[in-house]
């Protein structure tokens, strides 16, 4: 069950908050005096200062980064595609490789280079601090005010431009490369992704009009909704989505990327075809339970069931490097699926 690792964390972290401030201000004066007297003239070839709106306000980037710092799942994703590598990043911690990155980041990662941060328990502003960095890039991030105030005070921070862990990725894709001074490179990257969906589309006609639900099955149940970057994906592809899922967005006046629903009416977002993560509960025991059996995409073999959870991450951490890595993984499947539920 994945929903933990995308839950919001707000304002538990005032309080570190608040001493990151003082410690970004204190890293801030140890340069010498030419140092802080200097100011970097804007560069006009590369397009600088470029300013980015969020959902917080606005950030200027005065010159092209040189010195990234990511946070989040996808952000990284994108520095990489554009050939520029991030000073810091979070560690994985849902399932990583050896060297505690994502598989399709893996052949790209230098830790000689890079330094993994620990963000599972909240994010080491004095850590992030310390790497000096130029743009702080969180585009799909879901952190309040506070922590955004705090990270603004270290680096420009790319926040998210509108609920959390709902911007697309084309959008992360976009902002990424806006603020590294690369907004061609970035819409090349789009256009590449957008080309593979089309074909598969193309590939799978039984993709079409199929009813699907993304879910994450276990102790909780959840729906994930249409604004979701893991649906979109997927309904780029030719799937639609469920009634029962459609249902649940319209009454989703908190805007959240995954609605709760009781196990006892898990029947309501039934559809042609269930992915369904169960990571926590493998798939014999799924369905050997009664509710989840009951299910008719279970009946008839239309549920697509995930355990590993790398392919999960992937599903779930939608952008340029992960999409192509976990089509090649989920096709066969998911097309399976489709062809069950015709």
């Amino acid at each position: 069950m994945v929903w933990t690792r995308r839950t919001c964390r707000p304002a538990r972290f005032a309080a570190i908050a608040m001493g990151a401030v003082l410690m970004a201000s204190s890293l801030a004066a140890c340069g010498n005096e030419a140092d802080q007297q200097a100011v970097p003239a804007p560069d006009a070839v590369a397009g600088f200062p470029v300013t980015l709106k969020n959902t917080f306000g606005e950030t200027t980037i005065p010159k092209k980064p040189a010195r990234i710092v990511t946070l989040g799942w996808n952000a990284q994703d994108v520095v990489y595609a554009l050939g520029e590598t991030p000073v810091g990043m979070p560690r994985v911690t849902y399932g990583p490789t050896v060297a505690g990155v994502s598989a399709w980041d893996a052949d790209r990662f230098d830790g000689a280079k890079t330094t993994l941060l620990d963000t599972a328990d909240g994010y080491p502003f004095e850590k992030i601090a310390a790497l000096k960095p130029d743009v702080i890039l969180a585009p799909y991030e879901g952190f309040d005010a506070t922590v955004y105030e705090t990270l603004s005070a270290i680096a420009p921070t790319v926040a998210y431009p509108g609920a959390p862990w709902q911007t697309s990725w084309q959008e992360q894709t976009t902002l990424v490369g806006k603020a590294l001074g690369k907004s061609p490179e970035a819409t090349k990257l789009i256009a590449g992704i957008n080309d593979l969906t089309k074909k598969v589309a193309a590939e799978h006609p039984e993709f079409k009009g199929k009813t699907l639900t993304i879910g994450s099955f276990g102790q909780t149940n959840y729906a994930y909704m249409p604004t979701d970057p893991r649906v979109q994906i997927l309904t780029e592809m030719g799937f639609v989505n469920s009634p029962g899922v459609e249902a649940l967005q319209a009454a989703n006046t908190k805007k959240e990327f995954a609605v709760s629903i009781s196990k006892e009416k898990v029947a309501d977002i039934d559809a042609d075809v269930v992915v369904g993560f169960i990571d926590g509960l493998t798939t014999k025991k799924f369905e050997a339970d009664p509710v989840y059996a009951s299910l008719s995409s279970v009946r008839r073999g239309s549920a697509y069931l995930l355990e590993n959870q790398q392919i999960i991450s992937a599903m779930s951490s939608v952008s340029v490097l992960s999409v192509p890595w976990v089509l090649e993984k989920i096709l066969p499947g998911l097309s399976k699926a489709a062809h069950v539920a015709s």
